[in-house]
């Protein structure tokens, strides 16, 4: 289920409007390699810059106890990968999405009723 949303950032004291379709949202378990699991939301979304063609794509996760989305892969809007970590991988260091990315992700998860709790700074609960 995709849903596509307009999101306003400022940079530079100039607003842009983005476009952010958001894909699947799934809780998903993986194992660490380490002996134990990954556990978290895993998410797609496509962001189309102002004046761009086609839109480049996230992979993001946020494991159980995490505040924050992390970028696990990141894909030009020809399908070049600029990274990919896989699910959960924590081994580098951690990209975040911006506050208002985060934020509508939250807004699409607690939307989805696939959380407990939610939200900016606030860690991740799915015991739902």
């Amino acid at each position: 289920m995709d849903s596509t949303f307009p999101v306003a950032v400022e940079q530079d004291g100039i607003t842009h409007t983005l476009t952010i379709t958001v894909g699947p949202v799934e809780k998903r378990t993986e194992p660490d390699g380490f002996g134990g699991t990954r556990t978290g939301l895993e998410a797609r979304l496509d962001l189309l810059a102002p004046g761009a063609e086609k839109p480049v794509t996230f992979f993001l996760s946020r494991l159980t106890d995490e505040p924050e989305w992390v970028i696990d892969a990141k894909f030009g809007p020809n399908g070049f990968p600029h990274f990919s970590h896989g699910f959960g991988s924590r081994v580098t260091v951690a990209k975040t999405v911006i506050p208002e990315i985060a934020d509508l992700l939250d807004d699409v998860v607690r939307d989805r009723a696939i959380v407990a709790h939610i939200g900016r700074g606030t860690p991740l609960d799915l015991s739902h």
